[in-house]
């Protein structure tokens, strides 16, 4: 995002506001009823006025005395003595009483109060107001004129009832909340400040280097590039959730509870294994507590922010703060400027959250007690790691396969739905196919794995007729923070002593022991088999190339029965979609909502 900051001694002449005069010589005169103000600047009139004694005291320690006059024209709506409190604006500091107060009040060029036109005014300090009225009733930001169209010699002067509001914009008002400091600082050490040479004016040169006499600042904010928000634009509108101090806390210590690393991660080297070894890959030494704070923060500010632009928002940011009182049912999505969807804005906006609803120049900042956002739809989503881009494959033919109509019957799909799967066939009639999954982004914390399977015909022009399922293993190897270790899933179905009937080439009957290990895929439908939770002790996100990865295979007494044919029963050739590891909160949550 830009924010330009004007100097004291420096006015932005690009600042042209909408005026109902038609003729430009209107924005640089003054009315025809000339009087004895009309032969004095600005500044001595207000200076001479006894009613507007406080606002001279301001306008002259904030250093823009000599600018009001000067030969340079602007429109001046001064407040009246004794209708804001004057000290407490004397004890701001300089730079923040030109911006707030002073640039609050002054417009350039000329803006009488005429005919019944309702205009936007830009005011020195960027920000836009309304001045509107007609006969003697106008207002300025809806603060009556108790006197109008005076003339001065380089401008127009108005008394108004009382001092025009100052409303920051998103990215001012960041630094103007109490209790939020964690996320004030947290933008402030992300800001830079510099010179913009093409908008400033030039000097002359001294001692050889280049002078400005015109000096335009630019502030730039790393993290509102980020998050794709503009909060200093007086030309958006925004809702900004602005965390307490407390909140911010909180939500700190539940993101980095997932972000718990270990020096020196280890991983296999899935990419160069063969069938029989592998070997151990090591992450380079890094600032891990560098890289955890930074995760950890990014994912508290990256969806504070919403556009009342954005069509699925409008229904709820229509002028007003979206603070639902719980009573209907909320609408079902906000999306965020990152485009992140969170399907809870009842909670996130909820009245009992909502500590302080604050206005703004270009929207609206929510000061809240709690980020009410769901874990999965923020900083622990559920991870998919699709077939067909994200594993090996060893001993066997891979292909990835793309179902244009799949059959609805064995899966839930509308319209001209698409299913791609990765299938490996085994190279001979005795070798069994093996699947490496890597598995990337992984936090430590707790997941329910799954792993989905089509059978054979799911293309619904598919003409096989025997459909077979499959036998299949699957092994997890991850880094329990001193060394790799290889966990074998067990199939929660599985009845201890239970056997599998097969036929050998000349009819016999063979049983075979089923292990807990042992997984079977229902071939009526696309099967999601559930293999087990699982907690990770460590964190592998940012790691780059070092992740767990799950094995998919056959038993090893599956080739012993193949070469005595007795795998009739059984389709060696493996199909996947996909593996998932759902975060076991999100999957808690799932099964209450289908209660």
């Amino acid at each position: 995002m830009k924010n330009r900051y004007i100097g004291i001694m420096m006015v932005a002449g690009a600042l042209v506001a909408t005026s109902s005069c038609s003729d430009w010589n209107d924005w640089n005169t003054v009315q025809s009823d000339i009087n004895a103000s009309a032969e004095k600047t600005l500044w001595e009139n207000i200076s001479g006025n006894s009613q507007l004694s406080d606002f001279a005291k301001i306008v002259e320690k904030s250093g823009l005395k000599e600018n009001l006059n000067a030969n340079r024209y602007y429109t001046v709506w001064a407040p009246t003595n004794g209708t804001y409190n004057a000290d407490s604006v004397l004890q701001l500091g300089d730079k923040a009483m030109l911006e707030q107060f002073v640039y609050n009040h002054i417009a350039e060029y000329s803006h009488q109060a005429q005919g019944t036109d309702s205009v936007r005014i830009h005011t020195l300090n960027n920000k836009s107001y309304t001045f509107k009225g007609a006969g003697s009733n106008y207002t300025f930001n809806d603060v009556a004129l108790t006197e109008k169209n005076l003339p001065n010699s380089n401008g127009i002067l108005h008394v108004l009832a009382s001092n025009s509001p100052f409303l920051p914009n998103a990215y001012q008002n960041i630094w103007m909340v109490d209790g939020v400091d964690d996320i004030a600082n947290y933008f402030k050490k992300y800001e830079l400040t510099y010179l913009d040479e093409n908008s400033s004016v030039e000097g002359p040169l001294v001692n050889g280097k280049k002078t400005y006499i015109d000096s335009v600042m630019v502030t730039y904010n790393y993290i509102s590039n980020t998050i794709r928000a503009k909060l200093d634009s007086e030309d958006s509108l925004y809702t900004m959730i602005l965390p307490t101090d407390k909140a911010y806390q909180a939500t700190y210590d539940k993101i980095a509870s997932l972000y718990n690393y270990a020096n020196n991660t280890q991983a296999q080297d899935v990419e160069n294994a063969t069938s029989t070894t592998y070997t151990t890959l090591t992450a380079p030494n890094q600032d891990l507590d560098y890289l955890k704070d930074s995760l950890v923060r990014l994912y508290i500010v990256k969806d504070l922010v919403y556009s009342h632009n954005n069509k699925y928002n409008a229904r709820y940011f229509d002028g007003t703060p979206y603070i639902y009182n719980g009573e209907g049912a909320p609408e079902d999505t906000v999306v965020s400027t990152i485009r992140s969807a969170y399907s809870n804005p009842g909670d996130i906006f909820g009245k009992d959250i909502v500590k302080q609803s604050v206005k703004l120049s270009n929207g609206r900042a929510l000061v809240v007690d709690s980020l009410a956002f769901y874990p999965w739809e923020s900083y622990n989503p559920e991870l998919t790691y699709a077939g067909t881009n994200a594993c090996r494959y060893l001993t066997g033919t891979k292909k990835n396969v793309r179902v244009n109509y799949p059959n609805e019957s064995m899966v839930t799909l509308k319209g001209d739905a698409k299913l791609s799967f990765i299938e490996v066939t085994p190279s001979s009639g005795f070798s069994k196919p093996e699947v490496d999954y890597y598995l990337p982004n992984v936090l430590s914390g707790a997941y329910n794995v799954y792993c989905v399977i089509p059978p054979a015909n799911v293309d619904i022009e598919d003409t096989i007729t025997v459909v077979k399922p499959n036998w299949l293993n699957f092994t997890l190897n991850y880094y329990n923070g001193s060394k790799l270790v290889d966990y074998k899933f067990t199939n929660a179905n599985y009845v201890k002593g239970s056997q599998i009937i097969t036929y050998n080439t000349s009819g016999k009957e063979v049983k075979t022991a089923i292990a807990e290990t042992d997984f079977f895929n229902d071939t009526t439908k696309v099967d999601t088999l559930f293999l087990g939770k699982f907690t990770f002790p460590r964190c592998y996100a940012g790691l780059g190339a070092y992740y767990p990865n799950i094995k998919v295979t056959m038993p090893s007494t599956f080739s012993t029965l193949a070469s005595k044919g007795h795998t009739n029963a059984f389709d060696r050739t493996i199909r996947i979609c996909s593996i998932i590891l759902r975060p076991v909160e999100y999957d808690e949550f799932l099964k209450k909502e289908e209660e």
